[in-house]
């Protein structure tokens, strides 16, 4: 068995890396889903549809390289024979990305229900992009004529139209929507009642999605090289960055829902925003934070300014020992005709 080019490892690997992380991502949303007892609804099904067509996606490219290439290559040569799976999945991937667009849209009208105007340019934008879906599954089915000089005439005038230009089209209108859908989301969360540090947090796991418009940008970069833009075509790596961008896109648009999982994700680390303010006043005041240490020691033991000599002797040897945070620190008798009360305090 011949070993695999540059081009079909670079294939490989990013769909076989994607489609894990893809996968992983859906199920785990969910089973989410399912564990909070929450029905699925349309973002869900079409989240998964769309799966299901990076499935296909991938299915075709790996198979195409181990069973169809002789030479176990990824490059757009006709005697190679993947015309047919770039026509295939071509139009796979416009249905993959255009069902993973309304899914997130459909997510934004579900959550943000009680803006009125919000909804309203939710649905334009929806209706955006189905026109877009419309337009371009119809550019790419007859951009040859007849269909079959895709394959059979390698895809080239006059029977065609110039694939670069026209994925180049295709790929900005693409971008441009991306964008608009990555900013609906953020004029309303920054006029929430949050603390600015959750107002991040929201922000940042919403504006994920620009990774998907990364990508793009590197597709684009692939498919225009002029000043010949035919022979520097590069195809393989168009259809890596098709593959991360069509995944990325998928993984971004379930990130919103693994909001049931930041407890758990919590818990497991120690708070860091709390430590960090912590950190700041010692730092901006010390001496205010031992005056204050002093103080909040002697309010919580009440018992330690009552008692004999030997017991204040004691609180003093206390004292000392917490002023020069030695690690030895002396025990404190029970205060006479006083009961001792010890508060163990947890602060998360």
């Amino acid at each position: 068995m011949a070993a695999l080019t540059a081009s079909a490892r670079q294939n490989f690997i990013a769909c076989v890396v994607m489609l894990s992380f893809t996968i992983l991502t859906v199920l785990t949303r969910f089973l989410i889903k399912l564990t909070h007892r929450q029905s699925l609804n349309g973002p869900d099904w079409l989240c998964l549809i769309s799966t299901a067509f990076f499935v296909a996606y991938c299915v075709l490219i790996i198979n195409f390289i181990f069973n169809v290439s002789i030479a176990r290559a990824f490059d757009f040569n006709p005697a190679l024979g993947i015309s047919e799976i770039s026509y295939a999945d071509e139009l796979i991937f416009t249905s993959g990305i255009s069902s993973i667009k309304l899914s997130i849209l459909w997510f934004y009208y579900n959550i943000f229900a009680v803006n009125t105007r919000l909804r309203i340019v939710i649905k334009i934008v929806g209706v955006a992009c189905i026109t877009w879906f419309l337009v371009a599954i119809f550019v790419l089915i007859f951009q040859c004529s007849p269909i079959d000089a895709y394959w059979e005439k390698f895809a080239l005038p006059p029977y065609c139209l110039e694939s670069p230009r026209v994925l180049l089209g295709y790929e900005l209108t693409n971008l441009f929507l991306d964008v608009v859908i990555l900013c609906v989301p953020v004029g309303v969360v920054t006029q929430l009642h949050l603390q600015t540090t959750k107002k991040i947090t929201v922000l940042g796991i919403f504006l994920l999605g620009a990774l998907v418009c990364i990508a793009s940008i590197i597709r684009i970069t692939a498919i225009w090289n002029p000043p010949d833009i035919l022979a520097n075509f590069n195809f393989s790596f168009t259809f890596v960055w098709s593959t991360v961008q069509l995944g990325l896109a998928i993984i971004c648009s379930c990130l919103p829902t693994f909001g049931p999982l930041l407890p758990i994700l919590t818990k497991s680390f120690p708070s860091i925003q709390s430590w960090y303010a912590s950190l700041k006043m010692r730092l901006s005041n010390p001496s205010g934070m031992n005056k204050s240490s002093k103080a909040s020691s002697s309010a919580e033991r009440p018992w330690a300014r009552i008692g004999g000599g030997q017991h204040n002797l004691t609180s003093r040897t206390w004292a000392e020992n917490e002023h020069n945070n030695s690690s030895e620190v002396a025990l404190e008798p029970m205060p006479s005709r006083r009961i001792l009360v010890s508060h163990d305090i947890q602060v998360s």
